[in-house]
């Protein structure tokens, strides 16, 4: 009499997983960036995973039930990645897109949110914003080193292009560049601002003020050395109008200019303001409705610290 087996508990799942993992690193001597539990038991240190690493994201918005082999691999890449780079949010980032697009989430989280909220501890819109910008700032921490002079390759040569440290936000002032030259344009923008600048990093309100300037490509479209030629007068304006802001005025009209100034500057990042309003009251009306009153009262404010003229 045939009896059926006993269906296995995650744990042993997992636990067959890694062990096949393991077999097949010993056998291949790939998969460098397998968890192996007797080097995390024994303090060893664990090789951290590169963008390069991460498998492509697929997308799979039907997708039901237990995880595929392939699948529990991928979502135990993003997991690793998840914990690993805290701090380098690109990566991170694109293990996001990966367990979104695959809805690997599904394996451990009853919903996407849930998943954002416990492993990225952000909203669902914050989380799809770095993942808008992952690539830019992938491709600035890990420039290609070589470029073509000619179709001859002998004449190929190592061109060390310098490595940049982008912020989310950064990443972020890059939107309207990255929609219409893509991730490489912003990227080469963030580069060209930086290098003109004499800077290393770049603010996101720097760069926001540039991009603001920067003609769309609907209206204006430019080769990559127009854009770098325009990119880097916007880029020298701004951070002379910002190194000028940081002076103390001094005398009773130089004082009162940097207000105006200060006015003029807030009154510019306006555009835009209604479009930002909609959309957060379309995702939380409650909320964009009490920030409006926070921005109705902060002019108030203004108005009433002004004498009538």
């Amino acid at each position: 009499m045939s009896t059926k087996s006993k269906p296995l508990t995650p744990e042993q799942l997992r636990a067959k997983r890694e062990e096949r993992r393991r077999r097949e690193q010993e056998e291949t001597g790939v998969g460098a960036v397998t968890l192996r539990e007797e080097d995390v038991a024994q303090g060893r240190a664990q090789p951290m995973i590169r963008w390069d690493q991460l498998p492509a994201a697929v997308d799979a918005p039907d997708a039901q039930g237990p995880l595929t082999a392939e699948e529990a691999d991928s979502w135990e890449l993003c997991k690793r990645s998840f914990a690993q780079y805290k701090e380098a949010w690109f990566v991170a980032a694109a293990a996001l897109d990966i367990a979104l697009r695959g809805r690997l989430w599904r394996a451990d989280y009853e919903t996407a949110e849930l998943f954002i909220r416990d492993v990225a501890d952000m909203s669902t819109s914050n989380a799809y914003r770095q993942i808008a910008g992952a690539r830019i700032a992938a491709l600035l921490a890990e420039p290609p080193r070589l470029e073509l002079e000619s179709n001859d390759l002998s004449r190929m040569r190592d061109s060390e292009p310098r490595p940049f440290v982008i912020s989310q936000r950064a990443a972020e002032s890059l939107s309207k560049i990255r929609e219409d030259y893509g991730p490489e344009g912003a990227a080469d923008a963030y580069r060209t601002v930086a290098e003109a600048t004499g800077r290393d990093t770049v603010s996101g309100k720097t760069l926001t003020a540039i991009v603001r300037q920067f003609p769309r490509r609907a209206v204006e479209e430019l080769d990559a050395e127009q854009r770098q030629e325009r990119l880097r007068e916007l880029a020298v304006r701004q951070a002379a109008e910002e190194a000028a802001a940081k002076v103390k005025p001094t005398g009773p009209l130089a004082v009162f200019a940097k207000y105006v100034t200060d006015a003029q500057a807030f009154a510019s990042t306006t555009v835009g303001m209604a479009d930002a309003f909609n959309a957060a009251a379309a995702e939380d009306p409650v909320e964009a409705k009490r920030l409006a009153v926070r921005l109705r009262d902060h002019l108030t404010v203004v108005i009433d610290n002004l004498p009538d003229v």
